[in-house]
């Protein structure tokens, strides 16, 4: 009996040894993430209203820290200071159209902007290092 009990700590041992390594190994797999190129993805089969890129580490490689950009508006949400939108690719920042939700300063009037509108807005890096709407203009 002991002989058995023996066996099984050492197979538990192995089997937490062996998913420890895996998961270590997913998460360095995962830690370029933020240098991902997104023009190679196919985003025309994703469901764009349910992503949420604000929280993806969009790096840059100019450390661009303001950009300009347009798009079409889906989404407004005045409570969280918030819109989700579809903009055209910009260069400046090496983001590929997609849609996403993005913050937005306290300065932006949100009652004016409707949904459905095609609008021009204003990028800027946060101390956070995420991107805000600091502009919106139609």
């Amino acid at each position: 009996m002991t002989s058995l009990t023996v066996k099984a700590v050492a197979l538990a041992f192995a089997i937490s040894l062996i998913s420890s390594v895996a998961i270590a190994a997913q998460k360095d797999s995962m830690q370029g993430h933020g240098n991902m190129d997104h023009s190679t993805m196919d985003h025309s089969k994703m469901n764009h209203a349910e992503m949420d890129h604000s929280k993806m580490n969009h790096k840059m490689e100019k450390h661009n820290t303001q950009a300009m950009g347009v798009g079409v508006i889906h989404r407004v949400s005045r409570l969280n200071r918030m819109v989700n939108l579809t903009h055209e690719p910009i260069a400046a920042l090496n983001w590929p159209e997609m849609t996403m939700d993005l913050p937005v300063a306290k300065s932006v009037d949100l009652s004016t902007i409707k949904t459905g509108e095609k609008v021009k807005f204003h990028l800027e890096l946060g101390k956070d290092k995420k991107y805000v709407i600091t502009h919106i203009m139609k």
